[in-house]
C-alpha cells in the first residue's frame, strides 16, 4: 500500500505571508511564496516518484495557531508537521482531502 504524506500547503501569497507572521520559526521557511512553491513542487515530485500519495494540508493562518494550541504544539515546524500528519491520517480514514497531482 502507498503511504499518504501530508504536505503543509498555502493557497496563495497572502496566506503564506500571514502564516509567516504567526509562525514562531519563520526563518525556517522559504523567504517568498514563489520559493515555497518551488520547494514544495520538488518535495511532491519526490513523494510521487516513491509511489506515495501527497495530500494537501491547507494551513489557514486564522485557524492554524488555534489548532496548534488545542493539540499542544507551537505554530512552528513541529506544529506544521503534526498538522500535515493529522490531515494525512484523516485522508486514510475517510478518503476526503485534496491529492496533489
Amino acid at each position: 500500500m502507498n503511504d499518504v504524506i501530508g504536505v503543509a500547503w498555502f493557497n496563495d501569497e497572502y496566506a503564506y505571508r500571514e502564516a509567516l507572521a504567526i509562525f514562531t520559526d519563520p526563518q525556517n521557511m522559504p523567504a517568498t511564496f514563489a520559493d515555497w512553491k518551488a520547494l514544495v513542487g520538488k518535495q511532491c515530485e519526490l513523494i510521487k516518484s516513491n509511489g506515495d500519495i501527497a495530500i494537501r494540508a491547507d494551513i489557514d493562518p486564522s485557524t492554524f495557531k488555534e489548532w496548534c494550541n488545542l493539540h499542544g504544539f507551537l505554530p512552528n515546524s513541529q506544529g506544521r508537521t503534526a498538522f500535515a500528519n493529522h490531515v494525512a491520517l484523516e485522508y486514510e480514514k475517510t478518503g476526503e482531502g485534496t491529492v496533489i497531482s
